[in-house]
């Protein structure tokens, strides 16, 4: 029954991943005055600096977890280095300067495998508005796929992470339009 849950929940994210990369890539690049390779630089520097807080923050949220919890947060981790390297490559392509400083993401006390999963929600939940919101500022079409792709990998690990909160069932699921609002249900959130 779980199991089934699971692969439903894949399943819809697997179709809002489709959603939001059809819809990423609405718009043209036709109208050339309204291209500015160096905003949008500036736009995937902000989600760059995002991603790098997000790899170092789950460095720090690794020490609280233990074995299929602690090897799930370290492939998380290793996506988000992907992530990472996808946006310095578009940088590239826009031939703009991959430099910012990490993001400051205050992480405090993550001494049980609640807390780490607690504080990855809440970070995975910001790291999906910042990237939806990037979508949205990016002037040259073809970088916003790739950023709308992130955030649904983003969206997708939010279920595994309410998993590990004790969710199930519905509740597994986060709302139909995943936006990096959606708050753990608060039983899952008692400590």
């Amino acid at each position: 029954m779980r199991g089934s849950l699971v692969r439903r929940a894949f399943a819809l994210a697997a179709v809002a991943l489709a959603l939001i990369l059809g819809l990423s890539a609405c718009g043209s690049d036709s109208d050339d005055s309204a291209i500015d390779p160096e905003a949008d630089a500036r736009v995937l520097n902000e989600v760059l600096a995002r991603q790098l807080a997000a790899v170092e923050a789950y460095g720090e949220a690794l020490p609280a977890l233990h074995g299929a919890a602690l090897a799930t947060a370290r492939h998380f981790r290793a996506q988000e280095q992907e992530h990472v390297d996808a946006t310095t490559k578009g940088l590239r392509g826009l031939a703009g300067k991959a430099d910012p400083p990490p993001e400051a993401i205050e992480v405090g006390e993550l001494e049980t495998p609640e807390a780490a999963w607690r504080f990855l929600y809440e970070l995975e939940s910001a790291t999906i508005d910042a990237e939806l919101n990037a979508v949205g500022k990016l002037t040259i079409a073809w970088p916003r796929p790739l950023v709308a792709g992130m955030a649904a990998n983003q969206a997708q690990r939010l279920v595994l992470i309410r998993r590990a909160l004790g969710a199930e069932g519905a509740e597994l699921v986060p709302k139909a339009f995943e936006i990096g609002e959606t708050a753990a249900p608060e039983e899952m959130m008692k400590p």
